[in-house]
C-alpha cells in the first residue's frame, strides 16, 4: 500500500477559546503616476493605522490611532508594537496593495525579519514573518469578509465616505482614510465579540479555519480519522467536484417573466441531513454491482465506475465539469452511487473505497443556523453575516491542499521575486521564490495535515443531487440556468416548485427576484433586467466592442513576484476578449442546449 507523507491520526478536539491580543488595522491612500505603457504606478501619499490591544490579566485596553505621514513612520510604529514573545496581527482590506505601497518586503528585509509562512490565493492573503521571538502576521480582512468595505460599513452602521480623489484636499483624504480604518476596526471588534459572546471558538487566519476551530470546539462528537492511503486519496480527489453551473438555453429570453430561486444554505442543509465518512475502512478492486449495493447500505463509498445513462446527472471533468449522457467512466461518491444503483446506470465498478460514516455536522449546522435565524429576527446583520460565512466555509477545510515550499538556501543579496526554470533533460520545471534573503522551491501540492477529501466530496455531491432533485421537480424546459444553489425558472417551473418554497426553512427555496428581461450569454454571463453579470469583467470596465472590455488589472502578491519590482504597485490596463463559446453542451440553432453524448 502506497502512502502519502503524513501520519494517520484523529482530529483533535479544540479545548480553548483563544483570541489574539495585539492588532494593527491600517489603510493607505496613494497618488497616481502614469507610465509610458499607460499603466499607473501607485505611490504612497498618506495613511492611518490603529493599534488595538485587547485587555488581559493586568493589561488594560489600548486603542492608539496613528497618522501615517511617511512609509518609514509606519514601520517605526509597527516595530514599536512587535514585541518579543508576542504575535502581532496586521490587518488591511486588500493587504497586498497596502503592504506593497508601504514597501513591505523591502522594509522587513532591512529589519532582518525572515519568512515563516506565505499564502495568497484569490482574495485570501497571509504573510507570517519572524525576528527572534517576535512574530508579525499580515492578513487580508477578506480572509473572513468577502465583501466590499462599503458593504461592511453599511452592515455595521458606519457608512463608507464618498470622495472625489481628483479634487479633494489632503485633509479630506485623511478623514476618508481614517474612516475606512475605523470600519475595519469596528467590524473586527464585532467579530471578536460574536466569537466570545456565543462561545464559538478561537479566531484563526481565515473564515474556513475559524469555522473548523468552532466545529472542533463544541460540535466534534464522533472521532474523524485522517488516513494516508495514497490510492484512496487519489480516488477521493477524482470524486471531488464543485457546484453545478450550466446554461440550458442561450439568447434573449425577454417576453416572459423568469424567477430566480435560491436554496436557503444549500451546503449546510446537506451537511445536516446526511452522514459523512469518518474512517477509512478498505480499498476494493473487484466489486460487483450487488457488492457495491450492499456496501452502500451501511458505509460511505467512493468508487470509479463505468456509467451508462440517459440522464445528465453525473459530473465528469473534461477541462470543465460537464454532465454528459451516454457511456463513460467517472468517480462518484455515496449519493451519486446510490442514485446510479437505483436507476441501473452502473455497468462496472473499477475501484472503490469504503468508510465508516456518521452525521458529523448535524450539531454544528443546527446550532449555527439557529443562531443565524435568531440574529435575522433581531435584525443583527453583523452577527447574521458572520454566521453565514462560518456555515458555508467549514466543509472546504476537509478538501484543502497546500503548496509545499521548501527552503533550499540563503541568498542575502538577491532581490525578492519568483521565477520558473525549465530543464530539457530530463524535462521538468522548477519554481523558485526569493523572499527576504532566502530561497524557496515549490516541491508540489500536498494534502493538508487534516484534509479528508472524501468528506468535502460527499458534501458537494449531495448538493449537486439536491439541485438535480429540484430540476426534476421544476420540469425539463422550465429552468433556463443554474448555478450551484440557484435556478432561473419559468412561471410553470415556479408553480411546480411551490412545495419547496420558504424564505427561512433550511434547504427550501427562497424567491430572490423576478426578471422581466433576461439575456443569457454563457456561464456567469447574463443580463437580468438592470443587473449585468460577466465573470472576470469589472463593473468599472469600459466596453470597447461586443465581447471586448478594457479594464484595470490590480496585481496579487503572486503577480507582483513576477514583475520587475514586488515593492512597486503598478495597475495595468488590459483588454479582455470574451469568446463566449459554450463548452458544456451542444448548442442548437434555437439556443437550446443538450448534454454531450459520450
Amino acid at each position: 500500500m502506497s502512502s502519502i507523507n503524513r501520519a494517520c491520526h484523529a482530529l483533535k478536539k479544540e479545548t480553548t477559546l483563544t483570541i489574539p491580543r495585539h492588532f494593527i488595522f491600517f489603510d493607505t491612500e496613494t497618488s497616481q503616476h502614469e507610465l509610458e505603457d499607460e499603466s499607473i504606478e501607485q505611490r504612497f501619499k498618506l495613511g492611518w493605522a490603529v493599534y488595538y490591544r485587547r485587555p488581559y490579566k493586568d493589561h488594560n485596553l489600548v486603542v492608539e490611532w496613528f497618522y501615517i505621514d511617511t512609509i518609514a513612520s509606519f514601520w517605526d510604529f509597527v516595530y514599536s508594537k512587535a514585541l518579543p514573545k508576542q504575535r502581532l496581527w496586521i490587518v488591511a482590506r486588500n493587504v497586498v496593495f497596502d503592504f506593497t505601497i508601504c514597501k513591505g518586503w523591502e522594509n522587513l528585509r532591512r529589519a532582518k525579519y525572515k519568512l515563516k509562512f506565505f499564502h495568497n490565493n484569490g482574495c485570501s492573503a497571509i504573510v507570517t514573518v519572524k525576528k527572534g521571538t517576535s512574530t508579525i502576521v499580515f492578513l487580508d480582512s477578506m480572509n473572513w469578509f468577502t465583501e466590499s468595505l462599503a458593504k461592511t460599513g453599511e452592515r455595521i452602521g458606519i457608512p463608507k465616505m464618498e470622495i472625489d480623489f481628483d479634487t479633494c484636499t489632503d485633509e479630506e483624504l485623511s478623514v476618508y482614510c481614517k474612516n475606512d480604518v475605523l470600519i475595519e476596526f469596528e467590524n473586527f471588534k464585532v467579530f471578536i465579540d460574536f466569537l466570545e459572546d456565543n462561545m464559538i471558538g478561537r479566531l484563526c487566519y481565515t473564515k474556513a479555519s475559524t469555522a473548523m476551530a468552532a466545529y472542533l470546539f463544541r460540535h466534534y462528537h464522533t472521532p474523524i480519522y485522517i488516513h494516508n492511503n495514497a490510492e484512496a486519496i487519489n480516488l477521493e480527489r477524482e470524486s471531488y467536484k464543485g457546484g453545478r453551473c450550466e446554461c440550458f438555453v442561450l439568447g434573449d429570453l425577454s417576453g416572459q417573466p423568469f424567477y430566480v430561486v435560491d436554496v436557503n444554505s444549500l451546503y449546510p442543509f446537506v451537511m445536516q441531513c446526511h452522514s459523512y465518512p469518518t474512517k477509512y475502512v478498505k480499498l476494493h478492486h473487484r466489486l460487483t454491482i450487488p457488492d457495491i449495493s450492499e456496501l452502500l447500505s451501511s458505509q460511505a463509498v467512493v468508487a470509479k465506475v463505468l456509467i451508462c445513462t440517459s440522464e445528465p446527472v453525473y459530473a465528469i471533468k473534461r477541462g470543465r465539469t460537464i454532465f454528459p449522457v451516454g457511456t463513460f467512466e467517472t468517480t462518484l461518491c455515496t449519493p451519486e452511487l446510490q442514485y446510479a444503483v437505483e436507476h441501473g446506470h452502473i455497468v462496472r465498478v473499477l475501484d472503490a473505497v469504503s468508510y465508516e460514516q456518521a452525521p458529523i455536522f448535524s450539531s454544528y449546522v443546527s446550532t449555527m443556523y439557529g443562531l443565524r435565524q435568531d440574529f435575522k429576527v433581531r435584525q443583527n446583520k453583523e452577527y447574521e453575516t458572520i454566521v453565514k460565512y462560518l456555515l458555508n466555509s467549514l466543509y472546504g477545510k476537509f478538501g484543502q491542499k497546500a503548496e509545499e515550499w521548501v527552503k533550499i538556501g540563503d541568498v542575502p543579496g538577491e532581490p525578492d521575486r519568483e521565477e520558473m526554470i525549465l530543464y530539457k533533460n530530463p524535462r521538468r520545471a522548477m519554481r523558485l521564490r526569493y523572499l527576504l534573503g532566502e530561497l524557496f522551491e515549490l516541491k508540489g501540492h500536498s494534502e493538508a495535515y487534516n484534509s479528508f477529501p472524501a468528506i468535502a466530496s460527499h458534501v458537494t455531491a449531495y448538493a449537486r443531487l439536491y439541485l438535480w432533485e429540484l430540476m426534476q421537480a421544476c420540469g425539463h424546459g422550465n429552468y433556463v440556468y443554474c448555478d450551484t444553489d440557484s435556478l432561473m425558472v419559468t412561471d410553470v417551473g415556479r408553480d411546480n416548485l411551490s412545495s419547496y418554497l420558504s424564505d427561512t426553512e433550511l434547504g427550501k427555496l427562497k424567491l430572490e427576484r423576478t426578471v422581466n428581461h433576461l439575456i443569457i450569454r454563457g456561464l456567469k454571463d447574463y443580463s437580468a433586467d438592470e443587473k449585468v453579470v460577466i465573470k472576470g469583467v469589472r463593473k468599472s470596465a469600459l466596453q470597447v466592442s461586443d465581447g471586448v472590455y478594457k479594464q484595470e488589472q490590480w496585481p496579487s502578491f503572486k503577480g507582483l513576484f513576477k514583475s520587475t519590482n514586488p515593492n512597486t504597485y503598478v495597475v495595468k490596463q488590459v483588454t479582455k476578449h470574451l469568446t463566449r463559446e459554450y463548452t458544456k453542451g451542444n448548442v442548437g440553432s434555437d439556443g437550446v442546449i443538450t448534454p454531450f453524448v459520450l
